[in-house]
């Protein structure tokens, strides 16, 4: 399998492309130059935000991991170019070089106002805690549209906190571990169908925060437990503690 991965030098896409170059036919795409990625693929740098440089990485791929934008809050500005329209594009792309499958990194943050402890699950409506998560709920409903109008599959997939370990209380239900992530995206890779998808991101099946049952139904088994980290994480006082899933974002701009 051909497969497109954008945002390939940042932290999910390097950690990603390291694990399955000898699985896969890789296109590593990033705006910035790694010398480091042409080690595991064909890189080509790369600006998302024009069209023609998307549809050229995108010819010939069977599936894109679409890892690329901005990856925290930013001006809207920057957001809309680099997110939104990055997103826009590569839809568009897949669509004219008949790519039919997408797993779109979006985010918790997508739901980040929903309450804590009430264990959303892949059907909570869109309730963005910023730019960035209007940019990914913009994302599903992209994926949405073009599986409905061209037959392009998306797994999107709401990621909660990428770290090495789990750092803080929050974490105990939105940590995913390195290997859990690229398990994850590997499984919405190979799954037989998968329609539009929404999974998330997270080291659990089942959390206070997450209902993310559904994500056993390709094969999802996370590998490595929150849980384990309790003892150590009870111990780090509370900081911005808030009562929404996307805990910090939901006080930015105020």
């Amino acid at each position: 399998m051909k497969v497109l991965v954008t945002g390939a030098a940042g932290h999910i896409g390097k950690n990603l492309v390291k694990a399955i170059h000898q699985d896969y036919e890789l296109v590593l795409t990033d705006i910035k130059q790694d010398e480091e990625l042409k080690e595991f693929g064909d890189f080509r740098q790369a600006d998302l935000a024009v069209l023609e440089e998307v549809e050229k990485l995108a010819e010939g791929a069977d599936a894109i991991v679409h890892l690329g934008g901005i990856a925290t809050e930013s001006t809207y500005e920057q957001i809309n170019r680099n997110n939104f329209n990055g997103t826009y594009h590569i839809y568009e792309a897949a669509k004219k070089h008949g790519v039919k499958r997408i797993v779109f990194a979006s985010s918790n943050h997508a739901v980040g106002f929903h309450p804590i402890n009430q264990s959303i699950g892949p059907d909570a409506p869109h309730l963005p805690d910023t730019y960035y998560g209007a940019s990914k709920a913009f994302g599903e409903n992209l994926a949405n549209m073009y599986h409905q109008k061209h037959g392009i599959e998306t797994a999107s997939l709401r990621i909660g906190s990428y770290l090495e370990k789990p750092a803080e209380h929050r974490n105990l239900n939105t940590w995913i571990s390195v290997r859990d992530m690229n398990q994850l995206i590997v499984r919405c890779l190979e799954a037989d169908r998968i329609g539009t998808a929404v999974h998330y991101g997270v080291s659990s099946l089942h959390n206070d925060y997450f209902d993310n049952r559904d994500a056993a139904k390709i094969g999802y088994q996370p590998e490595d437990d929150p849980d384990d980290y309790r003892d150590e994480i009870e111990n780090v006082k509370p900081e911005n503690v808030t009562d929404y899933v996307g805990g910090v974002f939901t006080n930015f701009g105020r």
